[in-house]
């Protein structure tokens, strides 16, 4: 073990470049878009034009110091100390709902505010999260043939996870949560039939919670049908496509979107792609997509590397899809293919915590990736 930690320290600290640089270049597309939504806006209401983009840059910087310090981690005591941070998941969502702490906006409260600083711990829990279902994983390896021990114990893991997301209310959390567990669940062993069934059963709640939520319904509704509500609940995704529509091909120019100037709501956060569509045009928004599924590429090759590992396999699987479920889910609802849900375009859009701890799954990716090289030596 000390001769592997030995190792492991005299690994390259970046041992994927194209990783690094990948979600740098997205992080700095990210910066002059969100300056693009928001620099107009920020002057007339706050007579400061870069106040969002100085926020973003602040963010960023720590992010980075983040991945650095995330490369730095040693796997091996990350495996040891996994458990421990299903307690931290679970404390961290406690915050904005239980404690007393918690912000309230859009009639959500996700957000908590200590000393000044404002942050949604929900997205440092989806995190914890990830690391300790990994770690289930690995210590359960030889039983998750069983369809108990395989799907049913992992699903009563999520469900107060699941829980405490749904008092905020955050149900796109839980849905890309449980996903990233089914990817995960996938990898480490467990029986397709049962990730299947599992799947089902999943389905199956998710669509109670939507028949038992008026306001959930009424979002699945105007996503069927937007137009027949265009100035209510519709408004929004027709606004969405008006902007990806406008920009065609080569898109009308950066800095140059109609769309943005209050008539699409949260162009900033959840509808930055909208806007990218708009002002760079299809060939922009490629481009942007592309980056992603250059992400994918490396995580999953990371993974595949480390498939004699259950905790690597499961943790980099699951790190992975952290980043591209959720951008999927994000063009997905943009392009109005899926119901309208707030969630940020990760390492692009407009939000702090995100973008944060984003960096830090591609820092520990890295780790990852250092920790391959030092078993190779």
């Amino acid at each position: 073990m000390h001769k592997m930690t030995t190792q492991q320290v005299k690994a390259p600290v970046f041992p994927d470049p194209y990783l690094l640089v990948t979600a740098s270049i997205l992080v700095a597309f990210g910066l002059v878009m969100v300056y693009s939504t928001t620099g107009i806006g920020a002057q007339e209401r706050f007579g400061d034009s870069l106040m969002f983009l100085k926020r973003q840059g602040f963010a960023a910087v720590v992010g980075f110091v983040c991945l650095y310090l995330a490369t730095r981690i040693d796997i091996e005591r990350l495996h040891r100390n996994s458990a421990w941070f299903l307690v931290a998941a679970v404390a961290l969502l406690a915050l904005p709902v239980l404690s007393g702490l918690g912000d309230e906006a859009g009639g959500a409260r996700r957000w908590v505010g200590i000393v000044g600083v404002r942050f949604q711990p929900g997205e440092i829990a989806k995190l914890a999260f990830v690391i300790f279902m990994a770690g289930y994983f690995a210590r359960h390896e030889s039983g998750l043939a069983r369809f108990g021990r395989g799907i049913i114990t992992p699903f009563l893991l999520l469900a107060p996870i699941a829980a405490l997301f749904l008092m905020q209310p955050d149900f796109g959390s839980v849905a890309v949560l449980t996903a990233v567990t089914i990817c995960m669940a996938a990898v480490a062993g467990v029986r397709l039939r049962y990730i299947a069934l599992g799947a089902v059963l999943v389905a199956g709640c998710f669509a109670v919670l939507v028949a038992v939520s008026p306001y959930r319904m009424s979002r699945i509704m105007s996503f069927l049908s937007p137009w027949q509500d265009a100035s209510g609940k519709g408004y929004q995704l027709i606004q969405s496509l008006i902007a990806i529509g406008t920009g065609e091909i080569g898109g009308v120019g950066l800095g140059g979107s109609q769309q943005k100037l209050y008539f699409l709501p949260a162009a900033h956060t959840d509808f930055i792609f909208a806007v990218i569509a708009e002002e760079l045009g299809f060939v922009g928004a490629l481009v942007m997509m592309s980056l992603f599924v250059v992400i994918l590429w490396r995580g999953l090759l990371i993974a595949g590397k480390l498939a004699d590992d259950t905790f690597c396999f499961a943790l980099s699987v699951g790190l992975t899809m952290l980043i591209v479920l959720p951008a999927m889910l994000n063009i997905g609802v943009v392009t109005g293919l899926l119901p309208t849900k707030g969630m940020v375009l990760p390492l692009v859009g407009y939000g702090g915590t995100n973008l944060v701890v984003s960096l830090t799954v591609v820092g520990l990716l890295l780790a990852l990736a250092r920790h391959l090289r030092a078993r190779r030596t």
